[in-house]
């Protein structure tokens, strides 16, 4: 079994990579990205600053705040470990956006975006969100049922970028692997299989796909494997 997450992880950051290159950073037009230098960082920094003030201003309308929190996410990855640590300081915050109830799906994908970029191979700030108890909220959110809301397409939506989150926490990350076998058991595993069955039009890879096999369920129940 850890011989198995090995060999799917070695070959995960390269398509996680490729996410963002292709995929992801089309949604990050309004955030110019700069080559990391000593100096980048300290504008890194005080961008993120600024997109901070942003997120936690309450008397903004919440989709404002949620687009700062998917910019200071792509500062996060475009501008080094000291872009992640100055991110980190705002998880909570992205994460009490995930808890608010009837939030819309498009302020649940910036947010969920957000959380992509400050935890994208960046192990400290994913033990934090796992400290904050992120992976629950993910998973109430991935068995959120889309017929519940008239918008299921923009729900759907939502499941897939946890996902492709979930993938990013727990690529090369043995104990988030275990956390979510025993947190999901057989209700993720059920989620991922219709996840996973679904057209993933756009993205580089199946993340539902993906994440069934790192999570170590059976290859033999998907419609198709890796």
């Amino acid at each position: 079994m850890l011989l198995q997450v090995l060999q799917i992880t070695e070959s995960m950051f390269k398509k996680l990579q490729a996410c963002y290159e292709t995929y992801i950073k089309t949604f990050f037009s309004s955030v110019k990205e700069e080559p990391y230098t000593p100096t980048g960082s300290i504008f890194h920094k005080q961008k993120i600053v600024r997109y901070g003030t942003n997120l936690r201003n309450t008397q903004l309308p919440l989709e404002q705040r949620a687009e700062a929190a998917k910019n200071i996410g792509l500062l996060a990855y475009t501008g080094g470990p000291n872009a992640g640590m100055h991110a980190a300081e705002y998880i909570q915050d992205l994460i009490d956006i995930l808890h608010m109830p009837d939030t819309s799906a498009n302020v649940r994908i910036l947010v969920l975006q957000g959380l992509c970029g400050i935890c994208y191979i960046n192990y400290s700030n994913q033990n934090k969100v796992k400290d904050l108890n992120l992976a629950e909220v993910l998973l109430v959110c991935l068995i959120e049922d889309e017929n519940s809301s008239p918008a299921s397409n923009h729900i759907t939506m939502v499941k897939f970028w946890v996902c492709y989150l979930l993938t990013v926490l727990c690529c090369n990350n043995i104990p988030y692997i275990r956390i979510f076998q025993e947190l999901g058991g057989q209700l993720l595993e059920t989620k991922l299989k219709i996840l996973s069955s679904m057209e993933w039009s756009g993205w580089p890879d199946n993340y539902a796909e993906v994440l069934f096999s790192l999570l170590g369920f059976y290859k033999g129940q998907l419609p198709s494997g890796i």
